[in-house]
C-alpha cells in the first residue's frame, strides 16, 4: 500500500491549471486510493484543516500516521523556518532538548534527566526483563556503579544518561547505525535499533524510488554527503498523555533533493528511545501548491507520514499499544496545526 505513496512525491513536479484551489490531480489520486480519503476529508485539507489517518501495516508492531494540511506560506518561508531548529524542535509536548554540538560536549546534555519512576524502576532491571529500553551492559554497568542506599540516586542516574549519550552520540558520528543501540529490555533480547530503522525505511519505499540521494545519505552514513542540506543530532524529552516521558535521540535531516526542486523534505530518524519505540522515521514533504489558475504563491501542502516500530506492549485490559496509537494520533493533529499557525505567523 504504501509503495502508491510516490504520488505524494510526484504531485509537486507537475504543473496543473486549476479553475479554482482544489487538490491536484496527481494527489487526489494518490489521498483517495492510497490513503483512503473522502471527499469531505479532501475538502477539509485544502480549507487548512489537519486530516490525519492511522494507516494499515504488514506489522503487529509497526504503526503508521499519515497528515495533511495547508499552509498560507510559501515553501521557502516555511523550509526557513524549520531550518531554525533552536526554534522549530521546542513544541508544547517537549518538556526539554538540547542540540548536540560537533564535537558533543557535556554542556549539550546537561539538562537531561531521568524520571522518578524510570529511576526507581531500574533497581530490578536485567536482561528481558526491564522497563527501560537499554543494553543488558548498561543494565550491568548501572547495577554495579550506582549506590542504591544513597540519597542522590536521581542525580547519580542522570549524570550516567549524560555521559552515555555524549558516548552514544560521538560513536554514531563515527560508525553510522552499526553504532546503534542494542535493546535488550522486556521481552527483547539482542534487538537491533538498526534493523528497526531499516525495516520501516524500507515500508517507505517512495524514499528509494523517489529520492536516492537521500537513501543514500542516510543507508552510508557518516561516509557520505548531501548536497546543501541542513542536519541536526538532539536528545529530547516528551511527554504524552498516558504514557511515560520518552527520552530520544533523533537525527533530523532538511533537504531538497535534485530530483525533486518542488519539495522540501524533513527526514527525521530515531537513533535511541527510552520506551516504547524500537524505531521510527518520521518525513515531512513540503510542496509548492498553486494559486487558484494555475498561477504560483499559494502557499504549501504540508504531508507527514510517521512510521513507528513498537517494542513488546501489552493489549487486552492494559491496551498500552492502543494508548499509544491513540496519543500519537492526537499528537499528528495537533504537530499539523502547530505548524501552519507557526508558519502563516
Amino acid at each position: 500500500m504504501m509503495k502508491c505513496a510516490v504520488g505524494v512525491m510526484l504531485f509537486g513536479t507537475a504543473t496543473v491549471s486549476l479553475p479554482a484551489q482544489q487538490t491536484p490531480a496527481p494527489l487526489e489520486r494518490f489521498l483517495r486510493q492510497s490513503i483512503g480519503f473522502d471527499a469531505g476529508q479532501l475538502a477539509a485539507a485544502e480549507r487548512g484543516e489537519p486530516v490525519v489517518k492511522v494507516l494499515d501495516t504488514g506489522g503487529s508492531r509497526d504503526v503508521a500516521l499519515f497528515g495533511i494540511i495547508t499552509a498560507d506560506v510559501p515553501r521557502q518561508v516555511y523550509v526557513a523556518q524549520v531550518r531554525d531548529f533552536q526554534k522549530s524542535l521546542r513544541t508544547p509536548t517537549r518538556s526539554r532538548f538540547g542540540i548536540f554540538s560537533s564535537p558533543a560536549v557535556a554542556a549539550d546534555v546537561q539538562a537531561v534527566t531521568i524520571a522518578q519512576r524510570d529511576v526507581d524502576d531500574m533497581r530490578d532491571c536485567k536482561p528481558g526483563d526491564c522497563v527501560v529500553k537499554l543494553p543488558a551492559t548498561d543494565m550491568q554497568r548501572i547495577r554495579q556503579e550506582m549506590n542504591w542506599s544513597a540519597a542522590d540516586l536521581q542525580a547519580q542516574m542522570n549524570a550516567y544518561a549524560r555521559r552515555r549519550l555524549l558516548e552514544y552520540v560521538t560513536d554514531y558520528r563515527a560508525r553510522g547505525d552499526s553504532a546503534m543501540a542494542i535493546y535488550d529490555d522486556r521481552g527483547n533480547l539482542n534487538v537491533r535499533a538498526s534493523e528497526a530503522f531499516a525495516g520501516l525505511l524500507a515500508e517507505s519505499p517512495f524514499v528509494y524510488q523517489n529520492v536516492p540521494s537521500l537513501v543514500r545519505y542516510l543507508s552510508s552514513y557518516p561516509r557520505g554527503t548531501l548536497a546543501d542540506a541542513s542536519e541536526v543530532l538532539f536528545w529530547s524529552e516528551d511527554v504524552l498523555p498516558r504514557l511515560r516521558p520518552i527520552l530520544s535521540v533523533t537525527h533530523q535531516i532538511v533537504y531538497t533533493p535534485p530530483e525533486l526542486p518542488t519539495v522540501t523534505l524533513v527526514a527525521a530518524k530515531q537513533i535511541y528511545a527510552n520506551h516504547y519505540f524500537e524505531g521510527a522515521f518520521d518525513v515531512t514533504c513540503i510542496v509548492d501548491r498553486q494559486a487558484p489558475g494555475g498561477q504560483p504563491g499559494g502557499g504549501s501542502y504540508l504531508l507527514v507520514l510517521r512510521r513507528f516500530r513498537f517494542d513488546n506492549l501489552p493489549g487486552g485490559i492494559l491496551n498500552i499499544r492502543g494508548k499509544a496509537i491513540g496519543a500519537l494520533r492526537d499528537q499528528l493533529i495537533a504537530d499539523l496545526k502547530r505548524q501552519k499557525a507557526t508558519a502563516e505567523r
